[in-house]
């Protein structure tokens, strides 16, 4: 395994069937695997996944030697925890409850939470203050299943790893974490080599692409200084998995781009 486990997100793969991406991934090179439940009817489904199919994708992803790291949860952008509809929020948190409950079944660790308060709704003091209260409930929940909660940095609310942070100080749990994305911080306008600092020992893996990302740039053709974001790494004695979250759903020359994005990424390792 590498000095940093490379994940990939699902969305990165051009296959369609769960079950065939796994094999894929693991074929190509990656150590890990993130699930997307996105806001999308068919990935929200997931959510309602009988015992039969959440046991096949496990064997699909025993059979492919790949492990099942993360759900990446965006869908919460539809039904957001902070709305202020009340049916709505309700609604965030029957999710949440499932999200913890599908991730328990398929033996994985992490959620990855975007940290949205609201996102087709205008964002208010109470929408971020319903978002905190409810992500607390969130993190005592997922605490009694021992799964991680990682609120990941976008654009809107939870802008920066120091944002972030502040969530992780106030609830103050072993469960609730910081998932950073370097080209979201870079999109932002944050410093993001100062914002990783900022979330030292509390980081559980970081999403890698390049930036900015209106077009795909391979990794180290665009702003990103990634010789300054691993010496950060190695500084801050990160050790957790690298998420290769890429879009090629409609890219057949996926593969290319991937075993590239992987050997990109070796090298930086390896660099003293």
């Amino acid at each position: 395994m590498s000095v940093y486990p490379i994940g990939i997100y699902e969305k990165a793969l051009y296959v369609k069937k769960l079950e065939w991406m796994l094999d894929n991934a693991s074929r190509l090179g990656f150590d890990l695997f993130e699930i997307s439940v996105d806001e999308s009817d068919m990935r929200m489904s997931r959510l309602e996944w009988n015992k039969d199919k959440r046991n096949r994708v496990l064997r699909a992803a025993s059979h492919a030697g790949i492990r099942l790291f993360s759900i990446c949860f965006s869908g919460h952008r539809k039904y957001p925890m902070g709305s202020a509809d009340p049916e709505i929020e309700k609604r965030a948190m029957v999710m949440m409850k499932q999200a913890i409950g599908l991730a328990y079944d398929l033996g994985i660790p992490v959620i990855q939470m975007a940290g949205y308060d609201v996102f087709y709704e205008p964002h208010t003091e109470d929408t971020a203050k319903r978002f905190d209260e409810n992500l607390q409930k969130s993190v005592d929940m997922a605490a009694g299943a021992g799964i991680m909660l990682s609120v990941e940095n976008v654009e809107k609310y939870v802008t920066s790893v120091e944002k972030a942070m502040e969530l992780v100080r106030w609830i103050d749990s072993p469960w609730l974490s910081v998932y950073p994305d370097v080209a979201n911080l870079y999109m932002t306008g944050c410093r993001v080599q100062e914002e990783l600092r900022k979330g030292k020992g509390h980081i559980t893996a970081v999403h890698v692409r390049e930036a900015p990302d209106d077009v795909y740039l391979p990794f180290g053709q665009g702003k990103l200084d990634f010789d300054g974001i691993f010496q950060v790494l190695k500084e801050i004695r990160f050790h957790g998995p690298l998420v290769v979250e890429l879009w090629n759903q409609t890219n057949p020359e996926y593969e290319n781009v991937l075993t590239e994005a992987i050997a990109f990424l070796k090298r930086e390792m390896e660099r003293d």
